[in-house]
């Protein structure tokens, strides 16, 4: 990767979507007597040089430092999806892929292509009248840039808390975390919004009016400046889905789906939530009771008392705590080895890049190997900054295909080592490492389809984080963790009755965590399943919480203001949830041997390869032998 300049990055966009066009316009020129194949990979190849800058877009308008790019790269976003849009409303495209409907494909790869093509085309509203696609046009720019503006506001959203008192009033904090937090000059620290701050604050400090400060504060992230801008979003998406002729958005988002319907999504999540209701209410009862041995007249537990009171009942019931495996999760250890893991699983290797040039000194690049060759390159942005995504994701840079290698960036927020710190991470840390590798390799894998539609994660949106939420299940193994998990100063091997202990208290809490996820679920649901004129957010969101979510709702605390999937997943966020019942079941055949690499390879080939040649329901069953079900996610549920 060259070092860009805003400028430099202009000229090139620019420049692929003019090939991009040029190839548009070659398409259009083939005869009628043109072959299926010519056809059918002609129209595939149009989208090619877009692949070359549009991933590199959306990374670097949420993680370049520099502003300025950061500023042009959301421009460009929005020229690359005017192409898009330009190409999706395009009726001499969409009739010249009807002329093969007839005619018999070369191959189920050719035949799926068209068919996708065309049912791509017909929900892009291509046979609407000249006004209804003008509007349409106008549209889908406009939502790219309300979609921007409310992530940028979420990024740009941190808040913070400064405490008088210094490190006097970080008690119990690990002490790693005092020396990140040095006092200023006054004596007072401050603590952020930002992820390696809020959570082990929560977790561990002891002063629960401190606690509860932070906790206002994040929950008041990107508000008000949100609010109108989501009910903008929201009312732009439902006209949109009405112009194409349903509903609402939720009806439109979820019919090319695994699931199908928005109904049928309403159906999960009340199936969900209510099979985890029992465990839920236990849970809750037992965190009343560890806080009632602070407070003797508590009545009820708030949200921002949960990981705090999560913690202790983690001490008293499973004699664990927490901060006690942090010493065996440097940093460095964690991500040589999970690499190593991977490339022992899948029998590649990870090859450090220190030549290829990056955005940031922080970024590592490494080229993935099979059989001593380079395959494709990933590039790891692990620790936060200012104006920098806020969350962990997978960015895809290149699908891969003419002679361009598949390519990811791997982005997170965790604690970065330096000045001697080997920067601790909490096994959630270390878990969220796993599922966004996961994500990773299935990116890179399937970065060899024929078409560029089937390359990369392109599967149904609810089956994205299948092998993302499965490949968790590494970070819980003992015979995993013990090859790369050893004590930052003593060199000892994390022991096995500690990783035992640690999955019995690290998943507590399950119930109280589904029903929270059901509850976004629906929130999510609930703000695109109807027509959102006079639609409170705010109101709608309390009113959910009260039916569903574990604990009351926080007034002056606003969700969705800052809950980022709300543009990214739309109604969807149901996916995280549907997927993990299936990966829960996907996981069986690697039960008992997770290292077994004929078991992962054989993975490899039905799930992670294929990308999205197959529907989501076949690749299942080419690995089970049959459709999934629930009744692993279940066993796991009251485990």
């Amino acid at each position: 990767m060259k070092a860009w300049t805003p400028d430099g990055l202009q000229v090139e966009v620019r420049a692929r979507i003019g090939e991009a066009r040029e190839r548009l316009e070659r398409f259009l020129l083939l005869s009628g007597e043109a072959d299926f194949l010519a056809v059918i990979a002609g129209f595939d190849g149009i989208r090619r040089p877009l692949d070359a800058v549009s991933g590199l877009v959306s990374l670097f308008a949420a993680v370049h430092p520099d502003k300025a790019l950061r500023d042009r790269a959301e421009v460009l976003e929005q020229e690359l999806v005017a192409f898009e849009t330009e190409l999706s409303l395009n009726r001499a495209v969409y009739e010249r892929l009807v002329l093969l409907s007839g005619a018999e494909a070369p191959g189920d790869d050719e035949a799926r292509l068209l068919e996708r093509a065309l049912r791509d085309f017909r929900r892009s509203g291509v046979d609407q009248d000249d006004v209804t696609r003008d509007r349409i046009r106008a549209l889908q720019d406009e939502l790219v840039e309300v979609g921007q503006q409310f992530d940028r506001n979420i990024v740009e959203g941190r808040r913070s808390i400064r405490i008088a008192e210094g490190h006097a009033g970080l008690a119990g904090l690990p002490a790693d975390y005092l020396v990140s937090h040095p006092e200023d000059e006054d004596g007072s620290v401050t603590i952020t919004t930002d992820a390696p701050d809020y959570v082990p604050f929560m977790m561990y400090a002891e002063r629960g009016d401190l606690r509860t400060e932070l906790y206002f504060e994040y929950g008041q992230r990107a508000h008000p400046v949100n609010l109108p801008v989501l009910s903008e979003l929201l009312a732009k998406r439902f006209e949109l889905a009405r112009l194409l002729g349903y509903d609402n958005w939720a009806h439109y988002a979820t019919e090319d789906k695994m699931v199908k319907s928005a109904g049928a999504v309403r159906e999960f999540i009340e199936r969900i939530s209510e099979r985890a209701r029992p465990k839920a209410e236990r849970e809750v009862a037992e965190l009343l009771e560890e806080k009632r041995k602070l407070d003797p007249g508590a009545t009820d537990v708030r949200l921002h008392e949960l990981f705090f009171l999560r913690e202790r009942v983690k001490r008293s019931r499973y004699g664990f705590d927490s901060q006690s495996v942090r010493p065996y999760f440097a940093y460095e250890r964690v991500q040589q080895g999970i690499l190593a893991t991977s490339a022992a699983l899948y029998g590649v290797q990870f090859a450090p890049c220190d030549s290829v040039p990056v955005w940031h000194p922080s970024v590592e690049c490494f080229e993935l190997l099979e059989h001593g060759e380079p395959v494709a390159r990933v590039y790891f942005d692990m620790f936060p900054r200012e104006g920098k995504y806020k969350h962990a994701a997978m960015f895809g840079i290149h699908q891969g295909g003419e002679g361009r290698l598949p390519e990811a960036a791997l982005v997170c927020n965790f604690p970065e080592p330096k000045d001697g710190e080997p920067a601790l991470l909490l096994h959630s840390q270390v878990t969220t490492f796993f599922h966004e590798v996961g994500h990773l390799l299935h990116h890179l894998f399937a970065g060899r389809q024929r078409y560029l539609k089937f390359s990369g994660i392109s599967t149904e949106w609810d089956f994205v984080e299948v092998p993302s939420q499965m490949y968790e299940e590494w970070a819980w193994d003992a015979g995993v963790l013990r090859e790369f998990a050893t004590h930052h100063e003593t060199g000892e091997r994390i022991p096995e009755q500690l990783v035992g202990r640690l999955r019995a208290a690290e998943e507590y809490g399950k119930g109280i965590t589904v029903r929270t996820q059901m509850c976004f679920a629906m929130i999510s649901l609930a703000y695109y399943d109807r027509d959102p004129a006079g639609l409170d957010t705010t109101a709608a969101m309390i009113e959910l919480k009260a039916r569903m979510a574990p604990f009351p709702h926080d007034d002056g605390t606003y969700f969705q203001a800052s809950f980022g999937h709300l543009h990214g997943y739309s109604a969807l966020y149901y996916t995280y949830m549907w997927s993990l019942v299936i990966a829960k079941d996907l996981y069986g055949p690697f039960a008992g041997d997770l290292m077994n690499t004929a078991t992962a390879n054989r993975y490899r080939a039905a799930i992670l390869d294929a990308g999205g040649a197959r529907d989501a329901d076949e690749l299942v069953r080419s690995f089970l032998g049959r459709d999934y079900g629930i009744d692993a996610w279940e066993a796991w549920l009251e485990e």
